[in-house]
């Protein structure tokens, strides 16, 4: 692998304005990004984000799993809805993602954290979880299973 550029990521759940920011620096950083956005979503936020976008249902779990195919880097933005977290493993477990971050203000399950080249990234309030975000998903390899930005 040539690492001089990024290999494909997608981005699972952008919810909020703030997460525009993010992508826009991923897009940036990435040159290959693809979102994957709720069909619930309104259009004029979707409009908005970068990159490629799939629109679906985020809690169909065949739906994000085929959305990523093709991608390096899976990050999967939980928040705090820990009802997408079943959502989200299985999607894993059905693509071929090599690396996976997961961001969410739930404390990390067990489940979760065994799952092989996945980086649990657990925040709480002000979106602190850009930069590391950033820096993770351009790195050759990442040594830890769970991050904690309190």
């Amino acid at each position: 692998f040539d690492y001089s550029f990024s290999m494909p990521a997608i981005f699972i759940n952008p919810l909020d304005k703030e997460q525009l920011n993010l992508l826009n620096k991923l897009d940036k950083q990435n040159q290959d990004l693809r979102v994957f956005v709720s069909n619930k979503t309104p259009q004029e936020f979707i409009d908005k984000i970068p990159g490629k976008k799939a629109i679906g249902d985020i809690t169909d779990d065949s739906h994000i799993s085929t959305a990523s195919e093709g991608a390096y880097c899976g990050i999967f933005f939980e928040g705090n809805n820990a009802k997408l977290s079943e959502t989200f493993l299985n999607a894993i477990k059905n693509s071929n993602l090599q690396r996976i971050l997961w961001i969410s203000k739930e404390e990390p399950r067990n489940d979760i954290l065994e799952v092989e080249n996945l980086t649990y990234i657990k925040f709480s309030g002000e979106q602190n979880y850009f930069d590391t975000v950033l820096s993770l998903e351009e790195v050759e390899e990442i040594s830890e299973k769970f991050i904690d930005l309190k």
